[in-house]
């Protein structure tokens, strides 16, 4: 074979091997090691359920730490810039927070609705899904009072975790959250409504091919509605909970089966993930060792993963044409700076392919995670 035609099949196989316009069909994605959010985010009580504002300077949560309103309450950090240091947590007021438990789940896309849940006085059952506005996007502290969103989605049972998504073709919301009410599969399911014109919204219904026998908690949708993460015992044979995460091809298309998502699972519980409105940081709650407290804020960064990675091995300024086959564990580059074709066997079956500059010399190093170890 000479060089053109083998360059030729390196590009054909590079093309089958490729993350789709979606980033679905045969790519994928991982996140860097989840780090602890640190102080003054953390504490020694239980701080929980981030969801970061879609200009990334304002990091919601809930927490039960001293001098808040009784159980649970929902704060506030913000900081500068998107590369400042997140500020003092500040309590959202009376206004959000009562003497019950009181917490976040997410904002709208748009930054002004927020969905929270509480067991207050005058719900329908034991935790409610309400809604607070505000008309300023800026402004974290013009949120109006909660309203209870209503019996067709509320029932007698705990209903919580609210997470709007708006197809970004159709403009069409649906509202996907978690209820134990009877009739699901076990333990809390995860259902899904459609938004009216009018704000309201139509009968739930569950999500079957998300949902299993034992529990399933806050979703988090990306941008362009083809990629959730949630957590869920199912893998785990205790009440601890993991990330999963779960694609699908289309808006219209069913989910595919929930993953294990090792960067995030470690020893302990790991949970209620977060997406940034960019997709490119995902904030959880774990109780693992080394943390502040109950339960801590961490955040991972979002590493892209392609089997053809477009990369500069050589360090001349051009991408080069490269391939990872798993079959065979074997790296297939072609440098483009002297036609050079050369082939390294590194990494096994199941590695995720992640090359990048690690050394800082301008050129791309090859380099693998492995999700059976959880180790780079």
């Amino acid at each position: 074979m000479n060089y053109k035609q083998l360059r030729n099949c390196l590009f054909t196989l590079a093309i089958l091997l490729s993350v789709s316009p979606h980033g679905w069909a045969t790519g994928f994605s991982t996140f860097s090691v989840p780090q602890n959010s640190g102080m003054p985010i953390n504490s020694a009580d239980m701080d929980q359920l981030p969801d970061i504002a879609p200009n990334g300077l304002s990091l919601y949560f809930s927490s039960n730490r001293a001098l808040g309103f009784g159980g649970q309450d929902i704060y506030v950090s913000q900081r500068a810039t998107l590369s400042s240091a997140w500020g003092a947590p500040q309590n959202l007021g009376a206004t959000l927070n009562t003497a019950s438990n009181d917490t976040i789940s997410h904002l709208s896309p748009d930054g002004r609705e927020m969905f929270m849940q509480s067991n207050r006085a005058g719900g329908s059952g034991l935790v409610d899904i309400y809604i607070t506005t505000r008309s300023n996007v800026s402004d974290d502290f013009s949120w109006t009072a909660p309203v209870n969103i209503g019996t067709v989605i509320n029932t007698a049972s705990n209903d919580y975790f609210g997470n709007l998504f708006i197809d970004p073709a159709s403009g069409n919301g649906t509202l996907y959250f978690n209820s134990d009410r009877p009739g699901g599969l076990g333990g809390n399911d995860i259902y899904q409504s459609t938004r009216n014109a009018d704000g309201t919204f139509n009968a739930p219904v569950p999500v079957p091919e998300l949902n299993s026998s034992l529990n399933e908690e806050r979703t988090t949708i990306s941008r362009d509605g083809l990629e959730m993460l949630f957590s869920s015992n199912r893998f785990v044979p205790t009440t601890n909970q993991a990330v999963l995460i779960s694609k699908r091809a289309s808006t219209s298309a069913s989910w595919r089966p929930p993953v294990y998502a090792a960067e995030f699972n470690t020893v302990g519980s790991n949970a209620q993930p977060a997406l940034s409105n960019d997709g490119r940081v995902v904030f959880h709650v774990s109780n693992r060792a080394g943390g502040s407290g109950q339960g801590d804020i961490y955040s991972a960064m979002r590493v892209s993963v392609n089997r053809s990675p477009a990369a500069d091995f050589d360090g001349d300024g051009r991408t080069d044409i490269s391939v990872f086959r798993p079959n065979n564990s074997t790296w297939y580059v072609m440098q483009s700076s002297d036609n050079t074709f050369r082939t390294r066997t590194f990494g096994i079956n199941g590695d995720k392919i992640v090359p990048g500059d690690y050394d800082g010399d301008g050129r791309t190093d090859i380099a693998v995670f492995r999700p059976s170890e959880g180790n780079w």
